[in-house]
């Protein structure tokens, strides 16, 4: 995936999701986002502990992929996303899949709501868990969505990309047969709103999403600003027979591409 920089709005960032809606959730639902399916979604949940019977609220769900791992493992979940089109996806996978009781321990909501509105949509303390599978980097005031999931449940878990390997600038450097030496990063400090070109051979088609960039001491004071303490961090890799499986992923066992952090509310807030 390529970066461009350029300023957009919020607005624009909406439409461009709704825009990839189609492509998007093939690429997931097709297993052809492997990054997802075999490395940080699954360490996502499991940083996430036991949560049959817990109420939890996903944010920026999608098409609802790690909503449905919440309720597989017994979660009552609350999918939201601001793109209509992402979670006309989701509903239709969640009817198509028949949930029925005994079927799954858990149950799926989804809505159509901006993930900045969650604090006047629902009431206090009503989930007890809030979850975010690489979606706070796409919303354009990720420090406000954390203060208000910290109202609306005592933890917070989410994925983000490694502030340390997403900088501006970000090139493999190879030899003569291709072979990946190293990865060049430089600009980190550029705290920068960029336009994502989705460019990956293996989707549909190419498309774009804005992504809002923090260094890794920003997202730390959004941490702290919302009211919450950093319980754990976890930089997940793949295992070996992980990347037997699917040897695309050992790029990730060299350095960290994702950053899971487990936090919950200060004792002072």
């Amino acid at each position: 995936m390529a970066h461009d920089r350029i300023d957009t709005d919020p607005a624009t960032a909406r439409r461009l999701w709704n825009d990839a809606a189609d492509a998007y959730h093939h690429f997931v639902e097709t297993g052809l986002d492997y990054y997802r399916t075999d490395l940080h979604g699954p360490a996502l949940l499991d940083a996430c502990g036991d949560v049959r019977e817990r109420r939890v609220l996903d944010l920026g769900c999608g098409q609802g992929w790690f909503t449905r791992q919440l309720a597989a493992a017994g979660a009552q979940v609350t999918g939201v996303d601001w793109s209509h089109g992402l979670i006309e996806h989701a509903r239709a996978i969640e009817e198509a899949r028949h949930f029925r009781a005994g079927e799954l321990a858990g149950g799926v909501t989804y809505d159509v709501l901006d993930a900045a509105d969650i604090a006047t949509h629902f009431a206090p303390d009503t989930f007890d868990l809030v979850t975010a599978c690489m979606s706070l980097m796409d919303m354009p005031s990720p420090g406000a969505v954390l203060a208000a999931a910290a109202r609306l449940a005592p933890r917070i878990v989410f994925s983000i990309p490694s502030p340390v390997t997403d900088a501006p600038h970000r090139v493999w450097k190879r030899d003569a047969s291709g072979t990946k030496l190293a990865l060049e990063i430089d600009r980190y400090f550029d705290a920068t709103t960029t336009v994502m070109q989705w460019n990956m051979k293996r989707l549909v088609h190419h498309f774009a999403t804005v992504q809002y960039r923090y260094t890794l001491e920003q997202w730390s004071r959004m941490i702290e600003d919302a009211g919450l303490v950093i319980a754990r961090l976890r930089e997940p890799r793949p295992s070996e027979a992980a990347i037997a499986k699917r040897p695309e992923l050992a790029d990730a066992a060299r350095l960290p591409y994702f950053l899971i952090v487990d936090a919950c509310r200060s004792r002072a807030a």
